[in-house]
């Protein structure tokens, strides 16, 4: 498993995308010479890198501000430094691994001749370019991981491969696990200071319009609850404001960092995961955010959408229900809490037998083969 060397590309913040962050920690848990080149790297991480002696090289993710200029110049000057590092650091045992499609296209061309593994975090099926890409690329690929099963299964017939995608889960490497954690920054402290004691409902992630929060907020108004609804992340559409205009028993607590934002997590009684059924990435979702709630034994209160009645819904680790239909919502809220303890060990169930450890032995066994 040793003999093979891996070059792990991020063009963007690794930091901002956790999957890639579980890859790369798993693979040097099994011994694996990692080399990292990414456009941003928070210090957090950097700290872990630097205790497990993986080498982190930061190439810089600026853009010009010229609209759709910007964005091209950012793919060129990435693309030129990468591989100058690639062709310094590489071996005729060294791996590819393109953590995001993004980085993969940032190299096109370039790593024709050399074993890649390519990882896709999303399904693009309203991305026609990133599909053209995927088109090209896909095929030559060493091995190809999916974040969902489903999606393992669409991509296969999309691109009609001799073999479904593997599959690791989103599930996040480091997971505190113990509720109610102790603040460990005077941000975190004093998000924390606003919801202790309170029985409180969190959503993290992208507050987006495909995310939309207005009815979960409708259905908590007319339950007259006295739950705190707590919002995590970056708001876009004024979303945040949308929903404290109509339960005003809501906070936005902003953005905080994974695996930062956890602490703030360890206080709730409910987590929430919806996603509408505009895109076949949405119906067949794979948020990290239902994992960050199991492991503390959090049950979900998530959309009726396949990626979550096949994980939550199976595993009766909360309920899945209409986002667009308050009463359904509130049905919803009021099974979880009649059965709270049921559904509090079904999520830890749910949590403990996602195994990515034995997907990722798999991916590196086959590819040293």
């Amino acid at each position: 498993m040793n003999r093979k060397r891996v070059i792990y590309v991020v063009k963007e913040a690794l930091h901002m995308y956790p999957p890639c962050v579980s890859q790369i920690l798993l693979m040097n848990d099994f011994g694996v010479d990692i080399t990292v080149i990414c456009g941003e790297c928070d210090q957090h991480l950097l700290n872990e890198f630097e205790k497990r002696k993986i080498k982190c090289i930061i190439l810089g993710n600026k853009r010009i501000s010229i609209p759709q200029l910007g964005k091209i110049n950012a793919y060129l000057r990435f693309r030129r430094k990468a591989w100058r590092v690639i062709n310094q650091y590489k071996d005729k045992n060294t791996f590819l691994w393109l953590g995001t499609v993004d980085s993969a296209i940032a190299l096109v061309n370039k790593y024709k001749k050399m074993p890649y593994v390519l990882s896709v975090l999303e399904l693009y099926d309203k991305y026609p370019f990133y599909r053209f890409i995927l088109k090209r690329i896909i095929h030559n690929a060493s091995a190809i991981i999916a974040c969902e099963d489903n999606r393992a299964r669409i991509m296969k017939t999309w691109w009609s491969l001799e073999q479904k995608p593997y599959v690791l889960p989103n599930k996040p490497y480091h997971h505190p696990k113990m509720l109610k954690q102790e603040p460990t920054t005077p941000d975190l402290e004093a998000a924390i200071s606003k919801i202790q004691g309170k029985k409180v409902i969190v959503y993290q992630g992208i507050i987006s319009a495909d995310r939309d929060l207005a009815v979960l907020a409708q259905a908590l108004n007319d339950m007259k609850s006295d739950y705190v609804l707590v919002l995590i992340g970056k708001s876009f559409y004024n979303g945040a404001d949308k929903v404290k205009k109509i339960y005003a028993n809501s906070i936005y607590l902003g953005y905080f960092p994974a695996p930062l934002h956890l602490q703030i997590t360890s206080y709730a009684h409910i987590g929430i995961a919806n996603y509408d059924d505009s895109s076949m990435n949405n119906l067949f979702c794979a948020p990290n955010k239902i994992y960050e709630y199991t492991g503390f034994g959090i049950p979900v209160l998530g959309s009726d959408v396949p990626g979550l009645t096949s994980t939550i819904g199976t595993f009766l680790a909360g309920e899945c229900v209409d986002f667009s239909d308050k009463n359904s919502i509130i049905d919803g809220i009021n099974r979880i809490e009649d059965n709270y303890v049921v559904y509090q060990e079904n999520a830890r169930k749910f949590f403990k037998n996602t195994d990515n450890v034995s997907n990722m032995k798999k991916i590196l066994l086959d590819i040293n083969s």
